[in-house]
Protein backbone atom coordinates (compact mmCIF):
# COMPACT_ATOMS: atom_id res chain seq x y z
CA UNK A 1 0.00 0.00 0.00
CA UNK A 2 1.39 3.54 -0.83
CA UNK A 3 0.96 6.58 1.43
CA UNK A 4 -0.23 8.81 -1.27
CA UNK A 5 -2.90 6.22 -2.84
CA UNK A 6 -4.99 6.58 0.34
CA UNK A 7 -8.00 8.57 -0.08
CA UNK A 8 -11.53 8.30 0.94
CA UNK A 9 -14.30 7.72 -1.21
CA UNK A 10 -16.89 9.80 0.38
CA UNK A 11 -14.82 12.58 1.80
CA UNK A 12 -17.97 15.40 2.18
CA UNK A 13 -19.38 12.66 5.57
CA UNK A 14 -15.88 13.81 7.11
CA UNK A 15 -17.89 17.48 7.58
CA UNK A 16 -19.71 15.32 10.28
CA UNK A 17 -16.28 16.06 12.41
CA UNK A 18 -17.31 19.42 13.01
CA UNK A 19 -20.67 19.38 14.49
CA UNK A 20 -19.00 16.17 16.44
CA UNK A 21 -15.95 18.18 18.05
CA UNK A 22 -18.39 20.78 19.07
CA UNK A 23 -20.42 18.31 20.67
CA UNK A 24 -17.68 16.37 22.46
CA UNK A 25 -16.10 19.58 23.82
CA UNK A 26 -19.88 20.51 25.18
CA UNK A 27 -19.60 17.35 27.45
CA UNK A 28 -16.10 17.09 28.35
CA UNK A 29 -16.50 20.81 29.78
CA UNK A 30 -19.93 19.03 31.12
CA UNK A 31 -18.32 16.42 32.82
CA UNK A 32 -15.31 18.87 34.05
CA UNK A 33 -17.48 20.89 36.16
CA UNK A 34 -18.91 17.61 37.85
CA UNK A 35 -22.14 17.81 36.23
CA UNK A 36 -24.64 19.31 38.05
CA UNK A 37 -23.16 19.33 41.38
CA UNK A 38 -21.01 21.80 40.88
CA UNK A 39 -24.07 24.75 40.16
CA UNK A 40 -25.48 23.88 44.25
CA UNK A 41 -22.97 23.14 45.91
CA UNK A 42 -19.48 24.89 46.94
CA UNK A 43 -16.49 23.93 45.39
CA UNK A 44 -14.86 23.25 48.43
CA UNK A 45 -17.35 20.63 49.43
CA UNK A 46 -17.34 18.83 45.88
CA UNK A 47 -14.00 16.63 46.57
CA UNK A 48 -15.89 14.76 49.62
CA UNK A 49 -19.40 14.80 47.93
CA UNK A 50 -18.19 13.00 44.88
CA UNK A 51 -15.94 9.97 44.99
CA UNK A 52 -13.07 9.93 42.78
CA UNK A 53 -14.15 6.42 41.80
CA UNK A 54 -17.55 7.03 40.81
CA UNK A 55 -16.09 10.11 38.66
CA UNK A 56 -13.85 8.10 37.05
CA UNK A 57 -16.25 5.39 36.15
CA UNK A 58 -18.72 8.04 35.04
CA UNK A 59 -16.31 8.99 32.24
CA UNK A 60 -15.99 5.45 30.30
CA UNK A 61 -19.28 6.20 28.82
CA UNK A 62 -17.96 9.43 27.31
CA UNK A 63 -14.62 8.16 26.25
CA UNK A 64 -16.15 4.90 24.56
CA UNK A 65 -18.81 6.73 23.02
CA UNK A 66 -16.75 9.60 21.83
CA UNK A 67 -13.95 6.93 20.40
CA UNK A 68 -16.89 5.02 18.54
CA UNK A 69 -18.36 7.92 16.82
CA UNK A 70 -15.32 8.90 15.71
CA UNK A 71 -14.73 5.72 13.70
CA UNK A 72 -18.25 5.22 13.04
CA UNK A 73 -17.64 9.03 10.69
CA UNK A 74 -14.76 7.85 9.52
CA UNK A 75 -15.99 4.35 8.50
CA UNK A 76 -18.78 6.18 6.36
CA UNK A 77 -16.41 8.33 5.06
CA UNK A 78 -14.91 5.57 2.88
CA UNK A 79 -11.06 4.96 3.48
CA UNK A 80 -9.28 2.93 1.01
CA UNK A 81 -6.05 2.72 -1.00
CA UNK A 82 -7.90 1.50 -3.81
CA UNK A 83 -8.83 3.77 -6.83
CA UNK A 84 -12.04 2.76 -8.77
CA UNK A 85 -11.78 4.09 -12.83
CA UNK A 86 -13.46 7.63 -12.88
CA UNK A 87 -16.83 6.67 -15.36
CA UNK A 88 -16.11 8.78 -18.98
CA UNK A 89 -19.06 10.07 -20.19
CA UNK A 90 -19.92 8.45 -23.79
CA UNK A 91 -21.82 10.00 -26.12
CA UNK A 92 -24.00 7.69 -27.28
CA UNK A 93 -25.75 9.87 -30.66
CA UNK A 94 -26.23 7.91 -34.00
CA UNK A 95 -25.15 9.25 -37.08
CA UNK A 96 -25.36 8.29 -40.51
CA UNK A 97 -23.74 10.38 -43.18
CA UNK A 98 -25.83 10.15 -46.47
CA UNK A 99 -23.84 11.20 -49.39
CA UNK A 100 -24.79 12.06 -53.10
CA UNK A 101 -23.30 10.30 -55.75
CA UNK A 102 -25.20 11.68 -58.57
CA UNK A 103 -22.92 12.72 -62.02
CA UNK A 104 -23.58 16.57 -60.87
CA UNK A 105 -21.48 16.07 -58.17
CA UNK A 106 -18.79 15.90 -60.83
CA UNK A 107 -19.16 19.60 -61.07
CA UNK A 108 -16.33 21.69 -60.58
CA UNK A 109 -17.31 25.00 -59.24
CA UNK A 110 -16.28 23.76 -55.64
CA UNK A 111 -12.62 23.13 -55.96
CA UNK A 112 -11.46 20.48 -56.59
CA UNK A 113 -15.07 19.26 -57.31
CA UNK A 114 -18.43 19.07 -55.34
CA UNK A 115 -17.62 15.30 -54.86
CA UNK A 116 -13.98 15.76 -53.56
CA UNK A 117 -15.08 19.15 -50.96
CA UNK A 118 -18.27 16.36 -49.60
CA UNK A 119 -15.63 13.54 -49.08
CA UNK A 120 -12.97 16.27 -47.60
CA UNK A 121 -15.92 17.23 -44.79
CA UNK A 122 -16.92 13.77 -43.97
CA UNK A 123 -13.57 12.56 -42.93
CA UNK A 124 -13.19 16.19 -40.48
CA UNK A 125 -16.44 14.76 -38.96
CA UNK A 126 -15.12 11.19 -38.49
CA UNK A 127 -11.74 12.83 -36.81
CA UNK A 128 -13.98 14.68 -34.51
CA UNK A 129 -16.66 11.81 -33.54
CA UNK A 130 -15.06 10.01 -30.55
CA UNK A 131 -18.37 8.22 -29.21
CA UNK A 132 -21.47 7.49 -30.93
CA UNK A 133 -22.14 5.26 -33.49
CA UNK A 134 -21.48 6.42 -37.43
CA UNK A 135 -22.85 4.88 -40.33
CA UNK A 136 -22.12 5.95 -44.11
CA UNK A 137 -24.49 4.99 -47.22
CA UNK A 138 -24.72 6.52 -50.99
CA UNK A 139 -27.13 7.44 -53.54
CA UNK A 140 -27.77 8.19 -56.74
CA UNK A 141 -30.70 6.34 -58.54
CA UNK A 142 -30.97 4.15 -55.44
CA UNK A 143 -29.57 3.87 -52.39
CA UNK A 144 -26.84 1.64 -50.89
CA UNK A 145 -25.11 0.89 -47.32
CA UNK A 146 -21.26 1.13 -47.70
CA UNK A 147 -20.95 1.24 -43.64
CA UNK A 148 -23.53 -0.14 -40.91
CA UNK A 149 -23.71 1.81 -37.91
CA UNK A 150 -20.84 0.92 -36.08
CA UNK A 151 -18.22 2.75 -33.55
CA UNK A 152 -15.13 1.97 -35.77
CA UNK A 153 -14.83 5.74 -38.06
CA UNK A 154 -11.73 4.57 -39.26
CA UNK A 155 -12.96 2.23 -41.14
CA UNK A 156 -15.78 4.47 -42.79
CA UNK A 157 -12.66 7.12 -43.41
CA UNK A 158 -10.98 3.90 -45.43
CA UNK A 159 -13.61 3.45 -48.04
CA UNK A 160 -13.71 7.50 -48.87
CA UNK A 161 -11.41 7.47 -51.27
CA UNK A 162 -13.48 4.65 -53.56
CA UNK A 163 -16.81 6.89 -53.43
CA UNK A 164 -17.26 8.32 -56.84
CA UNK A 165 -19.86 9.08 -59.31
CA UNK A 166 -19.25 5.91 -61.85
CA UNK A 167 -19.67 3.27 -59.01
CA UNK A 168 -23.23 3.95 -58.97
CA UNK A 169 -25.20 1.28 -61.30
CA UNK A 170 -27.80 3.90 -61.69
CA UNK A 171 -27.86 7.91 -62.06
CA UNK A 172 -30.35 10.05 -60.65
CA UNK A 173 -31.10 12.09 -56.84
CA UNK A 174 -33.87 9.41 -55.29
CA UNK A 175 -32.94 11.21 -51.82
CA UNK A 176 -36.40 9.81 -50.84
CA UNK A 177 -34.89 6.91 -50.95
CA UNK A 178 -31.97 7.36 -49.25
CA UNK A 179 -33.16 9.18 -46.02
CA UNK A 180 -35.71 5.62 -46.31
CA UNK A 181 -32.30 3.61 -45.81
CA UNK A 182 -30.91 5.78 -43.41
CA UNK A 183 -33.61 5.38 -41.16
CA UNK A 184 -33.59 1.62 -41.59
CA UNK A 185 -29.76 1.50 -40.79
CA UNK A 186 -31.27 2.88 -37.24
CA UNK A 187 -34.08 0.76 -36.70
CA UNK A 188 -32.09 -2.65 -37.67
CA UNK A 189 -29.64 -1.12 -34.82
CA UNK A 190 -32.41 -0.85 -32.63
CA UNK A 191 -32.18 2.60 -31.85
CA UNK A 192 -35.61 4.98 -32.20
CA UNK A 193 -33.27 8.57 -32.32
CA UNK A 194 -30.35 9.75 -34.36
CA UNK A 195 -29.20 12.27 -37.20
CA UNK A 196 -29.07 12.09 -40.57
CA UNK A 197 -26.65 14.41 -42.16
CA UNK A 198 -27.14 14.57 -45.81
CA UNK A 199 -24.40 16.08 -47.91
CA UNK A 200 -25.66 16.92 -51.58
CA UNK A 201 -25.67 19.44 -54.01
CA UNK A 202 -29.90 19.58 -54.22
CA UNK A 203 -31.87 17.72 -56.88
CA UNK A 204 -35.66 15.89 -55.96
CA UNK A 205 -35.94 18.18 -53.34
CA UNK A 206 -39.62 18.33 -52.97
CA UNK A 207 -39.97 14.88 -52.40
CA UNK A 208 -36.92 14.93 -49.89
CA UNK A 209 -38.56 17.79 -47.87
CA UNK A 210 -42.01 15.53 -47.51
CA UNK A 211 -40.12 12.77 -46.40
CA UNK A 212 -38.02 14.60 -43.80
CA UNK A 213 -41.17 15.74 -42.09
CA UNK A 214 -42.05 12.18 -41.47
CA UNK A 215 -38.98 11.08 -40.12
CA UNK A 216 -39.77 11.55 -36.44
CA UNK A 217 -37.32 11.35 -33.68
CA UNK A 218 -34.59 11.01 -36.53
CA UNK A 219 -33.37 14.24 -36.97
CA UNK A 220 -32.33 15.50 -40.68
CA UNK A 221 -28.98 18.20 -41.08
CA UNK A 222 -28.20 18.96 -44.39
CA UNK A 223 -25.16 20.14 -45.56
CA UNK A 224 -25.40 22.10 -49.55
CA UNK A 225 -21.94 21.55 -51.71
CA UNK A 226 -21.76 23.40 -54.77
CA UNK A 227 -22.94 27.33 -55.56
CA UNK A 228 -25.62 29.17 -56.80
CA UNK A 229 -23.42 29.88 -59.88
CA UNK A 230 -22.81 26.29 -60.78
CA UNK A 231 -20.32 24.93 -63.36
CA UNK A 232 -20.03 22.28 -65.91
CA UNK A 233 -19.80 18.29 -65.32
CA UNK A 234 -16.61 17.24 -66.67
CA UNK A 235 -16.81 13.53 -67.78
CA UNK A 236 -13.72 11.34 -67.57
CA UNK A 237 -13.72 10.93 -71.44
CA UNK A 238 -13.15 15.02 -71.75
CA UNK A 239 -15.86 17.44 -72.63
CA UNK A 240 -18.17 17.76 -70.49
CA UNK A 241 -21.55 16.87 -69.97
CA UNK A 242 -24.93 17.71 -72.64
CA UNK A 243 -28.29 17.60 -72.52
CA UNK A 244 -30.61 16.07 -75.17
CA UNK A 245 -30.07 19.12 -77.50
CA UNK A 246 -26.75 19.33 -77.25
CA UNK A 247 -26.31 21.84 -74.61
CA UNK A 248 -23.82 21.81 -71.81
CA UNK A 249 -25.79 21.57 -68.63
CA UNK A 250 -24.88 24.21 -65.93
CA UNK A 251 -25.35 22.21 -62.37
CA UNK A 252 -26.49 24.92 -59.88
CA UNK A 253 -26.82 24.41 -56.28
CA UNK A 254 -30.46 23.68 -55.35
Amino acid sequence: MILSEFHFIRPYLLLALLPYAVLLVMLVRNRLSHGNWAAVCDEALLPYLLQDKAVAQSRWPLVTGAVAALFAIIALAGPTWERLPTPVFRDDSALVIVLDLSRSMDAADIKPSRLVMARYKIADILKQRKDGQTALLVYAGDAFTVTPLTNDTETIDNQLSALTTDIMPSDGNNTTRALEKAVELFKQAGLQKGQILLLTDGGNTDDALSKAKSLDAYQLLVLGIGTSDGAPIALETGGFLKDDQGSIIVDKLD
